[in-house]
């Protein structure tokens, strides 16, 4: 659950009042006890000028492993001089809290602390192991902000006359505030594995753009242009006013801020000017390497750059009544996929290396030329990792120029050879394809580090860890995400990694299982009730796609929904529940089964969050429209 919903006055609405009534305060030795309204203020100053600092998911996600990391060190240091000292600083730490900061978000910290503190009494570093600790906490969330190109909050006061004031402040309340920060949906770590939907559209009308067209197509006119196939030229072999409208498109702001304002802050986009090229399509063959852009495919290899992307822009230069391109990762459906048929001056911008798209042509007699387009292409990296962002660039272009040698030489297969090299790109083509479509590559090499990693340490708890819980992640940054999502991108992601973890789970039961029968029909009932809750809701609307806006909210009434709440997720616990009462499987594995129980429970707890505060946007809406109503007749009455 957002913790935002716990202290809603934090960040958006700081006028409202938290209850403070029954909260105890910690006042300095003799002082009066601190004024409500004066400590709100406070917390809600502090809370602001640290998102001023803290606005990338990835710089929070940083921090929630650096602090907790600080803080384990602290206290280990404490236990090593004195057990009972560590004892009485964590509860003053979490007094301190309580007295400064919502009761919710007090709450959170005071378990958090609980958690560390317990940690490091149990675990008795030594004197060296806990300064390392604060040390590379400290230092790591230096390089978070370095990474992320986001100042840190220490830099905004470090030059006032009472910093050391807001530095112990900072210190003290760096947790509390990192939760709410990391409860916002735009700066949650959890929006990290969110498939946000890449396939962007704009429209370049400006008179500079409108003559840079005509400039290329005279150009193109010059040439001697085989309409029976397709014909590429690549930018540097354009001269004269094409060449030069040719660059001042590569370089359009009004599509380098397009990207921007995808990435937010901190990125930086340039364009990519040894992949563009001027494309004059040709009509569809049967087995050329022109068939490939009437098949699913990804235009490059380079699909694990984890936060780097390389775009390309189809920028259409003429008219275009035949030739549809489609993306159907976008859509809940596979085969009804989003399109756009791009008429002059329509511009989409797409993943060059994980966007699946393929084009269909439909005769019209009404197209009196063939389509000219233009492949611009840009890369997009964080400011501070410029040397990834042309890693990334290099590589695609070096790829990219092979490819189109090879698409060249087996445009026209004539002889068994290029033949063969035609079938060899095809079959290569819709394998990517079904990799791309059901599994993901990033998702495959995640999983295949993840094994290696457990394989080098000896230990197959690591493999469990890292890939039993990840759908539990993205169900809830995706839930939470407010801008448009690749449906289909999410719903391979989630059934990837909720088929790996299943899998696991199941197969580990059954090496355990000990004859327990009545352990096996909980297991059995419960995952049943969770199987036929899903047929019932729909794959759809199981991966919320009412709650995404991609089909209309409906209730359900057939059974088990109206009857048992939550059917899905009570259903599955009550399967892992049941699992719990095999001793050998417990006895083994008792962290993983807990661990799917807390994730089902914060995914349930998150589900009713995100019900309830649609309801309550509905409700205001409707009443909104009665308040108009009511003005609109009170003035015809008048």
């Amino acid at each position: 659950m957002s913790v935002k919903s716990l202290a809603p006055a934090t960040l958006e609405h700081p006028v409202r009042n938290h209850s403070w009534a029954d909260v105890s305060r910690v006042a300095s030795s003799g002082g009066p006890t601190p004024d409500r309204s004066s400590v709100d203020s406070d917390w809600t100053r502090l809370c602001r000028g640290f998102l001023r600092c803290h606005r990338s998911p990835l710089n929070v996600a940083c921090h929630l492993v650096t602090t907790p990391l600080g803080l384990f060190g602290a206290y280990s240091l404490l236990a090593w001089t004195s057990p009972i000292a560590a004892a009485l600083v964590a509860m003053l730490h979490i007094a301190v809290v309580v007295a400064s900061t919502p009761a919710g978000v007090a709450c959170l910290h005071a378990i958090a602390v609980g958690l560390i503190a317990a940690a490091a009494a149990w675990l008795s570093l030594s004197l060296w192991w806990s300064v390392a600790a604060i040390t590379v906490g400290y230092i790591g969330q230096d390089l978070a902000h370095w990474l992320t190109a986001e100042p840190t909050f220490q830099s905004t006061y470090k030059d006032s006359r009472r910093w050391w004031q807001r530095f112990i402040e900072h210190s003290l309340l760096l947790l509390p505030v990192l939760i709410v920060i990391a409860g916002r949906w735009r700066q949650s770590p959890f929006r990290l594995l969110v498939a946000r939907k890449a396939v962007l559209k704009t429209k370049l009308t400006d008179g500079q753009d409108k003559a840079d067209f005509d400039a290329i197509l005279n150009w193109v006119c010059g040439q001697q242009v085989d309409v029976s196939q397709s014909t590429h030229w690549w930018q540097s072999d354009l001269s004269g006013a094409g060449g030069a409208s040719f660059r001042r498109l590569a370089e359009s702001p009004q599509l380098m801020s397009m990207i921007r304002s995808f990435h937010g802050s901190g990125y930086d986009v340039r364009p990519v000017l040894g992949m563009n090229e001027l494309y004059v399509t040709g009509p569809p063959k049967t087995t050329s390497s022109d068939t490939v852009f009437y098949m699913g495919h990804v235009d490059g290899p380079w699909a694990i750059f984890p936060g780097a992307r390389l775009y390309r822009c189809m920028l259409a230069l003429n008219q275009n009544l035949e030739v549809t391109t489609h993306y159907p990762m976008s859509n809940p459906e596979y085969t009804v996929p989003e399109s756009h048929r791009l008429q002059h001056g329509d511009a989409v911008v797409f993943d060059f290396n994980r966007e699946l798209h393929y084009i269909t042509r439909s005769a019209d007699p009404r197209q009196s030329e063939p389509r000219v387009n233009l492949k611009l292409h840009f890369v997009a990296s964080p400011h501070s990792l410029r040397w990834y962002g042309s890693l990334l660039a290099r590589l695609t272009t070096w790829y990219d120029i092979r490819a189109r040698d090879l698409f060249l030489k087996t445009i026209r297969p004539e002889g068994m050879w290029p033949a063969i090299k035609a079938r060899w790109v095809l079959a290569w083509t819709r394998l990517f394809e079904q990799t791309v479509r059901f599994v993901g590559w990033t998702n495959l090499a995640y999983v295949t580090i993840a094994l290696l990693i457990s394989a080098v340490v000896g230990e197959a708890a690591v493999f469990l860890a890292a890939t039993s819980f990840v759908h539990y992640a993205i169900y809830i940054g995706t839930l939470q995400e407010r801008t448009p999502v690749s449906f289909g991108t999410f719903r391979r992601d989630a059934m990837f990694f909720k088929t790996v973890s299943m899998s696991l789970l199941l197969a580990l039961y059954a090496m355990h299982f000990d004859r327990d029968f009545g352990a096996l029909t909980l297991v059995i009932g419960g995952f049943a009730l969770a199987g036929y809750a899903a047929q019932v809701l729909g794959m759809r609307r199981t991966l919320f796609s009412a709650e995404l806006g991609f089909d209309p909210p409906e209730r359900i009434k057939r059974f088990p929904f109206g009857t048992i709440p939550h059917p899905m997720i009570i259903g599955a616990m009550t399967g892992i529940g049941g699992m719990a009462l095999s001793e050998g499987f417990r006895d083994h594995y008792g962290w993983l089964i807990a661990g799917h129980l807390v994730c089902y429970a914060i995914v349930l707890v998150h589900e009713i969050w995100h019900t309830r505060r649609r309801v309550i946007a509905v409700e205001n809406l409707h009443l909104q429209g009665r308040n108009a109503g009511a003005e609109v007749s009170s003035t015809d009455t008048k």
